[in-house]
């Protein structure tokens, strides 16, 4: 065997490096991090080649003393931590493995200064190895350039992606930061395009707003469909925005997670809030949201990576509830709204298809020609009139109602298309699930019971789940060998199939075993029996119908959104309508 030896320096940092930087979004985010510990109120980023070829951060914080400049390239060497606290560390970074660590492969340039009035320090390494330390021109604050990333290491260039991909990443990144960190202004030049301007409305007072930040960043579409959180659980703060059930998103790229400040990227905190959500949206559909956790440092670990980008949280089980029973109060205050993304979506295809901007030359006519005034007058009493009702009610009043599936709705500010069946299915889902949890349930017994043929082997499975069934109202049992008999229905279900009903009541049953959670049963199980117990589409209604549920809806938690996710009504407003007619 070979002699135990100690690993040069050298070779060390470049082994710390492959766990510090895993790619050029690695780097950029610790410097970044160091700029934010130093109290930078402004910060410029360079990126050449996807970060390959260069990273430039430039800020103006409290900069690196004179005499420490060289002790900041050893590892382990930091002013953030001390023996003493290690398990309370509020600062971004706190290794002291970062810059040592880009240093061992790359040409790093590093000049910093602690007052403008006097000249600052620079130092110059070149992988691994101090070239110069000079006198330089430098104002308050920290100038790092970084040139030919891994180039000392080809096997980990090999693993890289293509410009774009690894430029997407590190926008991505200062967009977090950025949303993080408001009232510091951020600058992202790629390739000498500025990418983020994140400093025009900065105010060096007072920074920027959270809401304006955010909307520079994701849009304004993203701030109209969201809701705000603010909600305290034991010693927990959570806050910031949870978008509406309806404005999901394809993967989980727009769930923006930041504990005690810091970025966060943990897949077992994506899976609550799919779950937190799982009552109002498709599988296969992802919440998008901001969210800022703020808790006693004794709660976490975060020294459980070295890319600081995991943290491990003291009860997972109890961070859960909090989180799942936020969101849904948050979510349920907002009551039947649903996205705008839907209406917007509705006129640019009615847009394309009607190409009316085309075949229409419509002057700017604001004024309507009425044929006298009496028609007019007439016309002016019928808008007052609407104008004082249908202020109080949001969903308006239903007008007619078109192919026997959907009820149009005249507002105060518009028209709105409702889905009778989405709507009224997510009605007496949330009226099943409420009289089941406050143990209401009302049940109609069958004049005439109903019975159903069943195979053996399905029956047999049924054994013992029964009494599941009559817990919701549906009270059936074993009938002879191969069937059923249904003797009670829930109240309010009572205009549906029972036999088809009765049949998807049981595949559900039958699915569930002792691993499914209680609630997992609950959702399901309402959601088939309210799927059968609505209106459905194809059946005529009523003006006044269509205007109880309207009512309904607007009384009802979540209404906007079907036990699917999705849209129960689409809003289009008389601005909205006039530009599709070139009026506007």
């Amino acid at each position: 065997m070979k002699k135990i030896k100690i690993l040069s320096n050298n070779l060390i940092n470049q082994i710390a490096a492959g766990e510090v930087l895993e790619r050029p979004v690695s780097a950029v985010k610790e410097l970044v991090e160091n700029s934010i510990d130093a109290n930078s109120k402004k910060i410029d980023i360079f990126i050449r080649d996807g970060g390959r070829t260069e990273i430039t951060v430039i800020d103006n914080g409290d900069g690196i003393r004179e005499d420490e400049l060289e002790l900041s390239l050893q590892r382990h060497a930091t002013s953030k931590l001390n023996s003493s606290n290690l398990e309370k560390i509020s600062t971004l970074g706190f290794r002291g493995e970062a810059l040592p660590s880009i240093a061992s492969v790359s040409e790093m340039i590093i000049r910093s200064n602690t007052n403008s009035d006097q000249l600052g320090k620079e130092i110059k390494i070149v992988y691994g190895n101090v070239k110069s330390v000079k006198p330089v021109n430098q104002k308050k604050g920290t100038f790092i350039s970084v040139k030919n990333l891994f180039f000392s290491t080809p096997a980990r260039l090999k693993f890289l992606k293509s410009e774009n991909y690894e430029s997407l990443l590190i926008k991505r990144i200062i967009q977090k930061f950025a949303i993080s960190n408001h009232k510091i202004e951020f600058n992202l030049f790629i390739n000498q395009k500025q990418i983020i301007n994140l400093g025009n409305k900065y105010d060096s007072r007072k920074g920027e707003s959270f809401s304006n930040r955010v909307s520079q960043i994701l849009g304004e579409e993203f701030l109209e469909n969201c809701i705000k959180l603010n909600k305290t659980k034991d010693s927990f703060l959570f806050s910031g925005l949870l978008g509406l059930p309806t404005y999901n998103y394809s993967n989980s790229n727009n769930q923006f997670i930041f504990v005690n400040k810091r970025i966060i990227n943990d897949k077992s905190l994506n899976t609550i809030f799919k779950l937190a959500y799982r009552d109002f949206m498709s599988y296969d559909r992802f919440p998008q949201l901001i969210l800022f956790i703020e808790c006693p440092f004794e709660e976490i670990d975060i020294n459980v990576h070295p890319a600081k980008n995991e943290i491990r949280f003291k009860d997972i089980n109890k961070l859960r509830s909090y989180i799942i029973s936020s969101f849904k109060n948050t979510i349920s205050s907002v009551g039947h709204k649903s996205s705008t993304v839907n209406t917007s979506r509705a006129i640019k295809r009615f847009s394309n298809d009607t190409n009316l901007q085309k075949n229409l030359e419509l002057k700017d006519n604001k004024s309507i020609d009425y044929f006298d005034e009496n028609d007019k007058k007439l016309v002016e009493q019928e808008n007052k009139s609407n104008s004082k009702h249908t202020k109080f009610y949001p969903l308006g009043f239903a007008k007619s109602q078109f192919h026997n599936t959907y009820i149009l709705s005249q507002t105060e500010k518009g028209i709105v298309i409702i889905d009778q069946h989405a709507a009224h299915e997510r009605i007496v889902y949330e009226k099943l699930k409420n009289d089941y949890y406050n143990k209401e349930v009302k049940t109609q017994i069958l004049l005439i019971p109903e019975i159903i043929d069943v195979e053996k082997s399905v029956l047999a499975s049924l054994n013992g789940r029964f009494d599941i069934a009559e817990r919701y109202g549906l009270k059936m049992e074993a009938f002879g060998g191969n069937s059923v008999i249904v003797r009670e229905i829930p109240g309010i279900l009572s205009d549906c199939n029972i036999k088809e009903l009765t049949k998807d009541l049981i595949n559900e049953l039958i699915e569930f075993d002792d691993s499914s959670s209680i609630e997992k049963q609950i959702n399901s199980i309402c959601s088939t029996m309210s799927c059968h117990g609505s209106i459905r589409a194809g059946r005529e209604m009523q003006v006044d119908e269509m205007n109880d549920l309207l009512r309904r809806m607007e009384n009802t938690p979540f209404s906007g959104q079907c036990n699917h996710g999705r849209p129960t009504y689409v809003e289009l407003n008389i601005c909205d309508i006039e530009k599709l007619f070139g009026r506007k």
